[in-house]
């Protein structure tokens, strides 16, 4: 059996099984204005990143009507799946993205993304963000200054 495999086999797994987990209700009177960050997975990977040992993590992240990100980057390459409603995002110098639920999208390594936001008046967006960087990175979202 190849175990190299395996974490990514973890990684579809998780993947499904949050797109069956039951939708919460938005209360519209109670929204913020920023994404809220959900860490779901860390896991230490047997594979290298840069020839370092390697680290995968998701982050469920949710924008409530209207919410927004500051534009930033991010040391490794992120995959992103939409989970749930709409986002508007730009990557590097492409064109406004406009992203559903079934969604994905690939973010290079160190490459700006900005005008992230949620453009419903009424409906949250949720995305998981896969990431596998070095085991040493502490950041893995750095603020465009």
């Amino acid at each position: 059996m190849n175990y190299r495999f395996i974490p990514l086999v973890a990684l579809i797994v998780v993947v499904g099984s949050l797109t069956t987990v039951a939708q919460n209700t938005t209360n519209s009177k109670q929204q913020t204005k920023a994404a809220q960050v959900k860490k779901i997975l860390v896991r230490d990977l047997d594979e290298t990143f840069d020839g370092k040992p390697a680290r995968a993590t998701m982050h469920e992240i949710t924008w409530e009507p209207g919410a927004s990100t500051p534009a930033h980057r991010h040391p490794c390459p992120t995959l992103v799946y939409v989970l749930e409603g709409e986002l508007e995002t730009q990557v590097g110098d492409g064109p406004l993205l406009h992203l559903k639920a079934g969604d994905t999208l690939y973010e290079p390594t160190m490459i700006l993304h900005s005008k992230t936001r949620n453009p419903s008046k009424s409906n949250r967006a949720r995305i998981l963000a896969i990431q596998i960087h070095d085991r040493a990175t502490k950041r893995l979202t750095i603020p465009e200054k």
